[in-house]
């Protein structure tokens, strides 16, 4: 027989039942997993950044170790990112460790049966094509910049018309630019670092120059001009970047400390102490040491025909003696004032022949043109590149409009 429950027998019964439920059957709290992202900062080892996250120096010290072999750590910059993944328990232990290595590489190491395991693979990387196009307002520097041209491939640009031009008087404000050049993007398209420069034309002087980057059927990498003629010559135009000649090759110039009339027979660029000079040519090093007025100098033999001399070095590069070959564009020393100087100053000399002549004016010859066979691929490369910097100029109109 059904026995009569009342309303407060029932409401007793169900609550009574759900504490003792709740009571009995309640589940521990699952672990919980963090992935932390912690930025290495300046004069820090990886090691240094862990422990400053709040892991144990054993942990730090383990976790990196199986990196050691396969990647260069002492390479990693301030800033770089580290992404560490941790249980939340009281023991904190790392349990794995990501971040992006040099070489467009990305090192991970996971703990497996209690033992660090590193990996390292390629980083996912895509080349981006861009376009700055610009005037020269003020330096070629700060112009380039406003066109979103980034400042690493500044120096790039500059080189590409450095056999032609003199950048410390040829450029003037009013002249433009247009440049195509690579980005390298992650996968979250974020910008990684510039590439190369696939073509520029820079009008200066009321005169179109222009350099194209192009890949004959060997593999080789030149640049040439929309005519297909090389854009590198035997010497460069200058041996520094972003300078200004402070006393041109002169037969009769009054000597500044002599005090009487002294032919100058080279070049004086004036820039602080400590800048790069670089070889103006492909070359043997024939003297480098202490040469009387000169002080530190430094002769490189680049034919049987040409030779370059830089004086009043600050310092002499490492490495660089009688008898070592360099190659165009190496630093071989630096800007000083050793000698007879009255300031910080690179003396920069060409001979022909056994005769000084001047720099800026000597004809240098150039490489050899692009082959016949490869000149209609290379014209359909010039055209490509300049539909895409009209497309920018356009656009650039528009928005001035």
């Amino acid at each position: 027989m059904w026995r009569e429950i009342t309303p407060q027998v029932f409401l007793c019964t169900l609550f009574c039942g759900v504490l003792s439920y709740g009571y009995a059957e309640e589940a521990p709290l699952p672990p919980i997993y963090i992935n932390q992202e912690i930025t290495l900062k300046s004069g820090e080892a990886l090691t240094q950044t862990l422990t400053r996250a709040g892991f144990s120096n054993a942990d730090a010290h383990a976790v990196t170790h199986p990196l050691k072999k396969k990647v260069a750590l002492n390479r990693l910059r301030p800033g770089n990112t580290i992404t560490v993944g941790y249980w939340l328990d009281n023991n904190q232990t790392l349990n794995s460790l990501s971040f992006n290595a040099p070489h467009d590489k990305i090192a991970e190491v996971s703990l497996k049966d209690g033992t660090y395991e590193a990996t390292v693979k390629d980083r996912p990387l895509t080349r981006v094509r861009s376009v700055s196009v610009g005037n020269i307002r003020g330096s070629l520097y700060h112009s380039a910049k406003k066109a979103n041209l980034p400042a690493s491939l500044v120096p790039d640009f500059a080189n590409l018309f450095a056999y032609e031009l003199d950048f410390t008087r040829d450029i003037r404000a009013g002249d433009s630019f247009r440049v195509v050049f690579d980005e390298i993007r992650d996968e979250s398209g974020e910008y990684v670092r510039s590439g190369n420069i696939l073509a520029a034309e820079l009008y200066a002087r009321g005169k179109k120059r222009s350099a194209y980057r192009f890949k004959d059927n060997r593999g080789v990498i030149e640049y040439y001009d929309e005519n297909g003629s090389p854009k590198k010559k035997l010497l460069l135009r200058t041996p520094l970047e972003f300078t200004r000649i402070s006393s041109h090759f002169n037969p009769s110039r009054k000597h500044p400390v002599l005090g009487y009339t002294k032919a100058h027979r080279g070049t004086d660029f004036a820039a602080p102490t400590g800048t790069p000079v670089k070889a103006a040519g492909n070359g043997v090093i024939e003297r480098a040491n202490w040469y009387g007025a000169y002080g530190k100098y430094v002769r490189v033999r680049h034919t049987g025909k040409y030779k370059t001399a830089y004086a009043h070095l600050h310092r002499i590069a490492r490495g660089i003696k009688p008898g070592k070959r360099v190659r165009q564009g190496q630093v071989i020393g630096y800007v000083g004032t050793t000698g007879r100087s009255t300031g910080p100053h690179l003396h920069y000399e060409v001979h022909v022949n056994g005769k000084r002549v001047n720099a800026m004016r000597a004809k240098i010859p150039a490489g050899n043109p692009l082959p016949r066979k490869l000149r209609g691929q290379f014209h359909q490369l010039v055209t490509n590149m300049k539909s895409l910097w009209e497309v920018q100029v356009a656009k650039n109109n528009e928005n001035q409009g």
